[in-house]
């Protein structure tokens, strides 16, 4: 009874959070206005689906949240938030249980698999130069570099209500996101009606007291000098 009026008062405090924010008004994917549209501009990034425990459930809630938020438009100074779109992920919403990492620990948990969709979301908003107003990293490493499907130091972990991954469009243009989702890979597309540019990304990585330090730079537009993103440790 305890932890569920815990997880409750934190969900009431991150719902409070969001109204002092603009709530609705600041926070959302919206549909657009012309089913026609051509977004003839696009970035896209494609991602391996690897051969792990609780693989189907994995793929099932990654099918569960995209649905929620595939073909959905971010409007200029909006904020994307994962939870804010996906919600409380219950069996009564759909969700089963997946593989997830708590404490540097490997378990499985209802929605489990759900850090691949906001780790891509994360990795291709960062690429294009986006605001990331809150994201948070794993606590450890758990692969190598023939199995990482992105580079460490571009994950993004997720746990509601506490941890959640938001994004603001800093650009002038509406942006489009869509997904396709396969038994072996996951595709992340953002797409618009004016030109957009992939930045570089540069990472520095050390290891010191069985942790793997990683710094995350992007191309800055101002200076010319790279611009520093996020600074992790993962434990080995």
């Amino acid at each position: 009874m305890i932890p569920f009026i815990k997880l409750k008062i934190k969900v009431i405090l991150r719902w409070f959070g969001i109204f002092l924010q603009g709530g609705p008004i600041n926070f959302g994917l919206k549909p657009y206005p012309d089913d026609h549209t051509t977004w003839s501009e696009e970035l896209k990034l494609t991602l391996p689906i690897l051969s792990s425990p609780f693989k189907e459930g994995k793929l099932h809630n990654l099918q569960v949240a995209i649905d929620k938020i595939n073909n959905m438009v971010l409007y200029p100074g909006k904020i994307f938030s994962f939870w804010y779109e996906i919600g409380e992920p219950t069996i009564k919403k759909g969700f089963k249980e997946g593989r997830v990492i708590r404490k540097g620990q490997v378990s499985s948990e209802i929605a489990g698999g759900l850090c691949q969709l906001s780790g891509i979301i994360y990795y291709l908003s960062l690429e294009l130069g986006l605001e990331i107003l809150e994201r948070f990293p794993h606590s450890r490493d758990l692969y190598n570099e023939d199995t990482r499907f992105t580079p460490l130091g571009t994950d993004a972990s997720i746990v509601f209500p506490t941890k959640d991954l938001r994004i603001k469009n800093t650009l002038s243009f509406p942006l489009h996101f869509s997904w396709v989702l396969l038994e072996s890979e996951l595709t992340f597309l953002i797409q618009s009606q004016s030109p957009l540019k992939r930045k570089n990304l540069y990472f520095k990585q050390t290891e010191k007291n069985g942790y793997s330090h990683v710094q995350v730079f992007v191309d800055s537009e101002t200076d010319g000098k790279p611009k520093l993103c996020s600074t992790d440790a993962y434990k080995l």
